[in-house]
């Protein structure tokens, strides 16, 4: 906390007034850095959340998911194991870490539920199955694991995320067109060079 009041030129007195506790700075930091600058702190009035729900198809709307999804998880590494290691040890940084992850699963629930109302899932699977694969699939972990472990560029990880994701929850038809290259559903996103070299046969 002094650090941080060094850094913004005031008093530490002030930093605890504003924020009360440690665990209040680190989530704050998270949910201002995830929304990226002049974004809502609130996810689900974000933009691009907005125009992943309007999306005319299944495709478009996973492409929107991954292609800002992952700019979170690239804005938020810095951190993430900052967060991990003060979540196992201080409890109120574990429950409000815990509350952004279940606040997270919800969302997701909710974008499935607008695909399965829209007959894009693939037959037989519901969209709380649905929402399991979405959330597992869309991780801070698992982006960590392509990119800082295996080497992978941001881009490569958003092409594997977007074909894993179109094969797993959309129908065969549906995932066949999401795919294609040069499909609607990729267009100006920043992957759509990397999926076409992406090994999906």
């Amino acid at each position: 906390m002094e650090g941080i009041a060094q850094v913004a030129g005031v008093a530490v007195q002030t930093v605890y007034f504003t924020f009360h506790t440690k665990a209040a700075v680190l989530i704050e930091a998270i949910t201002v850095g995830g929304g990226g600058p002049g974004a809502s702190t609130e996810v689900m009035s974000r933009e691009w959340v907005q125009d992943a729900f309007a999306a005319p198809d299944g495709g478009r709307r996973l492409a929107l998911i991954v292609e800002h999804g992952t700019e979170i998880y690239r804005r938020l590494a810095p951190i993430y194991r900052a967060v991990s290691a003060a979540a196992s040890v201080d409890s109120d940084v574990d429950a409000a870490w815990q509350m952004i992850i279940d606040g997270r699963r919800d969302g997701m629930r909710r974008m499935t539920q607008v695909m399965a109302d829209r007959n894009e899932l693939r037959p037989n699977l519901d969209e709380n199955r649905a929402a399991d694969i979405l959330s597992a699939v869309s991780r801070h972990d698992l982006y960590l694991a392509f990119i800082a472990e295996a080497g992978w560029s941001v881009e490569e990880y958003k092409a594997w995320a977007f074909a894993t994701l179109a094969r797993q929850l959309l129908s065969e038809a549906a995932s066949t067109k999401a795919l294609a290259v040069g499909s609607p559903s990729t267009a100006g996103m920043s992957f759509e060079a990397a999926l076409r070299d992406l090994s999906i046969g």
